[in-house]
């Protein structure tokens, strides 16, 4: 059985404020087990991403879309 639940980063934050410092080990140990721990984001450039998606034949107007989009999303803004 899967449960998955939306909870806000506050209601997380005030769960870990009220464990032991076993329970934060735990917790810490967890994270770094399953590499959820802070990376740097590599981005690829544009164009290597559009290439990937033709490759795998998606249309000329979904890969001008997706070149769009990317070129406007935030991670790229920089």
């Amino acid at each position: 059985m899967r449960v998955i639940a939306d909870v806000s980063i506050d209601e997380i934050i005030n769960s870990i404020s009220k464990m032991d410092l076993d329970e934060i080990e735990r917790i810490k140990e967890s994270l770094i087990k399953r590499e959820l721990y802070f990376k740097p984001f590599i981005k690829d450039n544009i164009e290597n991403i559009v290439e990937d998606f033709k490759k795998e034949g998606y249309s000329q107007d979904f890969l001008k879309d997706l070149e769009d989009g990317l070129k406007k999303s935030s991670i790229y803004a920089d």
